[in-house]
């Protein structure tokens, strides 16, 4: 526990000792200062509360909000509530995935992009949405994704 994972894990662990909802919050707090739960985070955390390591990732893989992996410079999430889908969301995600060569993991060989497929981000009026990083694109159609990552590809070039 010398790492600077174990040592900021076992400090947001003794915050949550003893608090009920411990695990989701100290989770919470975890992703939030990783961007993930990394692998010696959840083991420092289970040894800290005294949890068996199979119910933490019980948790952490059970709530979708949780990420097991780090995520990409550039997360983006596209909206699958119902207004979105009904528009076209299950085309959006396919192109991002596609065009941006994201495996399983939900993020690029280059680590460049994360995706997450998400239930709804508020914006119904403005379907189908997509977000990428803090920043809302509404109205997105197949034909717009290029234009619309080309930013943050530049970024990836080292332009900008």
């Amino acid at each position: 526990m010398d790492s600077e994972i174990g040592i900021k894990t076992g400090e947001i662990a003794q915050r949550w000792k003893g608090t009920p909802g411990m695990l989701t919050g100290a989770l919470q707090e975890i992703q939030e200062t990783f961007g993930y739960l990394p692998e010696e985070g959840i083991r420092t955390l289970a040894s800290e509360l005294d949890i068996p390591l199979s119910r933490i990732f019980s948790v952490a893989t059970f709530y979708s909000f949780f990420r097991l992996t780090p995520p990409g410079l550039h997360h983006i999430q596209v909206c699958e509530g119902t207004a979105c889908h009904v528009l076209g969301a299950d085309q959006l995600s396919a192109k991002l995935f596609r065009d941006l060569k994201i495996g399983d993991e939900g993020v690029s060989e280059d680590r460049l992009f994360s995706i997450d497929r998400v239930r709804c981000l508020g914006c119904c009026s403005m379907a189908p949405v997509v977000r990428i990083d803090d920043r809302t694109y509404g109205r997105v159609r197949q034909k717009n994704v290029a234009g619309i990552l080309k930013p943050y590809l530049k970024e990836g070039d080292g332009e900008n």
